[in-house]
């Protein structure tokens, strides 16, 4: 069930797949939610997996684990979330609305590939623009990845992945550093982009040679962006889970 070798490619980040799509009660689902992008983050040679034949199989067990079902769900849901985020009015709405302002910005700064960080940086502002608003789920969403650590594990076992002590050394770390709680800092969105250009191989010099002036200008672009998000249609994509 494992295929080695995943490409990086911006997808829905971490808390909005949470905030969306999240169960009261079944942090298995939960934790699943971001399980794609976590595997991708940390073990990128180990990340591809046929969750779907994953899920028949396990239903199909006589000895049937629901919480295993569950996360088979989840990530299932990462997927179907992230092909209709993407083709959804809102993200083109948004991606249309930023992009002159934003092909501007990487011009003076000289940040290649405006279209590729654009697509990232709606992904993390959204991110910040949910934790900003939703702490309180962001508590519960750590709490549902510590829950289902077992789950997770358990799940990994049954997919075959081949470096399962590499993935929980980082999702152990990523549970107790709990680093989502910083997107509430504003120059955390300019080191996230920054951080994903160092993973896909792309220049990072204009991070290091003009951080303070991208984090003001991103500021400024976060700031009028969150006063457009509802007729951009940002309620069309809460409102399809």
């Amino acid at each position: 069930m494992f295929d080695k070798g995943c490409k990086f490619a911006a997808d829905m980040n971490f808390f909005s797949h949470y905030f969306i799509d999240h169960k009261p009660g079944i942090p298995a689902y939960n934790a699943a939610l971001v399980m794609p992008d976590l595997l991708r983050n940390f073990t990128p040679k180990s990340c591809k997996f046929h969750f779907h034949e994953a899920l028949v199989k396990a239903q199909s067990s006589p000895f049937a684990d629901t919480k295993q079902i569950h996360f088979f769900q989840g990530c299932l849901q990462h997927i179907a979330r992230d092909k209709a985020f993407h083709a959804s009015p809102f993200f083109q709405n948004c991606y249309n609305h930023l992009r002159d302002d934003w092909k501007s910005i990487c011009k003076a700064y000289d940040i290649p590939k405006y279209w590729f960080s654009l697509h990232v940086l709606i992904e993390i502002m959204l991110d910040k623009y949910y934790i900003d608003n939703h702490l309180e789920k962001l508590t519960l969403f750590y709490s549902d990845l510590n829950s289902a650590r077992n789950t997770v594990e358990n799940a990994l076992t049954f997919l075959d992945h081949p470096n399962t002590s590499q993935f929980f050394e980082r999702y152990d770390r990523f549970c107790e550093v709990q680093y989502l709680f910083h997107y509430q800092q504003i120059d955390r969105i300019a080191f996230a982009l920054h951080r994903i250009f160092i993973q896909v191989g792309l220049p990072t010099h204009w991070y290091e040679s003009h951080e303070a002036l991208i984090v003001s200008d991103i500021s400024q672009l976060y700031e009028q962006w969150v006063e457009k998000l509802f007729s951009l249609g940002l309620s069309e994509i809460e409102g399809s889970n």
